[in-house]
């Protein structure tokens, strides 16, 4: 999972002030979930994973989101993908109503309930479901919600369909599970009355500290879980809360889970971090060669998550998939639509993996990339056309498209006639949500109706983003935008970690923010039309689209 902080400290709306009770299944309800946006419960993107996979995908129609806390994406898929209706749940009623916020910004139509699993899941007046997706849910909730969902997914799932789900799994927790008891265990048992699960928190990581500078024998045979505590007290404590002080945890092995998902007739389909994909990424050719060897597809991902000690896997499932004759499947594939999700130069031809940092073939990729370039909607065989004069195959362009749209590189693009469907709500939503950023921070996020999906975007680069839409080009008159909304409200931009001592250094820092926005940014907010200025209208900018 995601968290982000706020420069300044306040937050956009204060969730919490509920002491745990009956009503959270022993979840954490007092303290704000991290706001995130998490691409792969966007419907549009899920094609090339399956079709990667053999499978056909089916057409989304109708859509559910179990446990989705500040709704951020729920809300984005509403906005962007009117031909989808949105279903979702979420027990925490702060949730449901800043969610509700969002999709009434952008007049969606997204069904958005605080009820609990067991009575959202046996609603009677649920359609059925092309798609299901859980994230950061499935570790955290009840045995007895377990059973729910398997039971809702059984039920509600159309044949054909696809479930998304993120969890914890083994063995990558397992030098860090004794810390999340102590951290756990010292909440519920020290834990004064009346504080809240932040201050709890805090109380924990330095009960912790102390333990650890007493050289406990736990430290000597478990050398790795110094670090994993380290790195965990320089997290958001709202995070934290979330992620280790609920009484429900449950890392599990991938086989464990495959046998549970089984009996909702759904089978493993695919990663849905598709950077997974490029093996030679992740595996020796030894390891490679020795998995392969493993015919059995559950205890074989799990053997992968111990080659890569995986701690937290996203994944998608099908229900009954229909899988494809090869050749239709390459066609399928080639018909997707790719958009950048970065301007050329930002991307740097490196990645970091389990095995160190890999460097990527310029000889492939620079072609690739060059040909998106541009910020129009490119096919997949649009781009083999534009690099076969390179020597550049099929399979190596996939191989790109998979890695590159992994790590937010590349993304993929919805149909015309989606995206011309999708503008007036995605504008709303967005105008709603940059005004907002004049008087706070908060919604690092702007909607696309090309992707269907979102685009992470901070406060001061949402301020020149709102006075470009307004008709301001100089330099000068961004920044001057920016300045003035925060002057006006007391607030200064962050220098080196901390607010500018006085206006100038404000505006010097300012006036570097608008090079870098002009330059690196605004290009990708034009192509993804998120950055638009005059009525909606049916014609693509820039020529056209490909």
């Amino acid at each position: 999972m995601q968290a982000r902080g706020f420069n300044d400290g306040r937050e956009l709306i204060t969730f919490g002030g509920y002491c745990v009770s009956d009503w959270t299944s022993g979840y954490v309800a007092d303290v704000e979930y991290t706001m995130g946006y998490f691409t792969e419960l966007n419907p549009v993107r899920l094609p090339l994973g399956l079709l990667n996979a053999g499978y056909a995908p089916p057409k989304i129609q109708n859509a559910c989101e179990l446990g989705f806390g500040l709704g951020m994406s729920i809300a984005m898929h509403a906005a962007s993908q009117p031909h989808v209706k949105w279903f979702g749940d979420d027990f925490n009623p702060d949730h449901v109503l800043f969610a509700r916020w969002l999709n009434d910004a952008a007049g969606a139509d997204a069904v958005l309930t605080d009820e609990s699993f067991e009575q959202f899941c046996s609603r009677d007046d649920l359609p059925m479901f092309d798609m299901i997706g859980l994230h950061g849910i499935w570790s955290w909730v009840t045995p007895q919600n377990r059973d729910i969902i398997i039971d809702f997914i059984n039920r509600k799932l159309n044949v054909g369909g696809v479930v998304y789900c993120s969890y914890n799994v083994m063995p990558g927790w397992a030098a860090a599970a004794p810390i999340r008891e102590l951290l756990a265990m010292h909440a519920r048992m020290t834990g004064g009355k009346g504080h809240g699960s932040a201050q709890k928190m805090d109380a924990a990581l330095n009960f912790v500290t102390g333990m650890f500078d007493q050289e406990p024998a736990f430290l000597a045979a478990n050398p790795q879980a110094k670090a994993k505590f380290e790195q965990m007290k320089t997290m958001p404590r709202g995070y934290l809360s979330h992620e280790y002080m609920n009484t429900s945890w449950y890392p599990m092995y991938f086989n464990q889970i495959a046998e549970i998902f089984g009996e909702a007739k759904l089978e493993f389909a695919c990663s849905a971090a598709y950077h997974d994909a490029v093996e030679e990424l992740h595996y020796s050719p030894a390891q490679q060669a020795w998995l392969n060897e493993i015919e059995d597809e559950a205890f074989r991902e799990t053997m992968r998550d111990f080659m890569r000690n995986t701690q937290f896997r996203k994944d998608y499932w099908v229900k009954g998939g229909l899988a494809l004759p090869q050749g239709e499947q390459v066609e399928r594939i080639r018909d997707l639509r790719l958009v950048a999700m970065n301007t050329r130069a930002a991307i740097e031809l490196k990645i970091n993996t389990t095995r160190g940092e890999i460097n990527l073939l310029p000889d492939i990729y620079e072609p690739i990339l060059d040909v998106l370039a541009d910020y129009r909607i490119h096919t997949l065989r649009d781009v083999e056309i534009a690099v076969q004069d390179k020597g550049i195959q099929f399979g190596q362009i996939l191989q790109a498209v998979m890695l590159m749209s992994g790590i937010g590189n590349i993304g993929f693009a919805q149909s015309e006639a989606e995206i011309y469907a999708a503008r007036p709500r995605t504008r709303k939503m967005n105008t709603g949500i940059l005004n907002r950023a004049e008087h706070q921070d908060g919604i690092n996020y702007l909607a696309s109706p090309v992707t269907g999906g979102s685009m992470a975007l901070g406060r001061i680069d949402q301020l020149f983003t709102q006075a470009w839409m307004a008709g301001m080009n100089e330099p000068p008159r961004l920044a001057d935008h920016a300045f003035t909304a925060l002057e006006s409200r007391g607030q200064r931009v962050v220098v080196d970690g901390k607010p500018a001592e006085t206006p100038e250094q404000s505006r010097e820092q300012l006036g570097r923010a608008v090079e870098n926005f002009l330059s690196k940014i605004l290009p990708v907010l034009e192509g993804l039309e998120i950055a638009v200025r005059g009525k909606v209208s049916p014609v693509a900018r820039k020529g056209g689209r490909s």
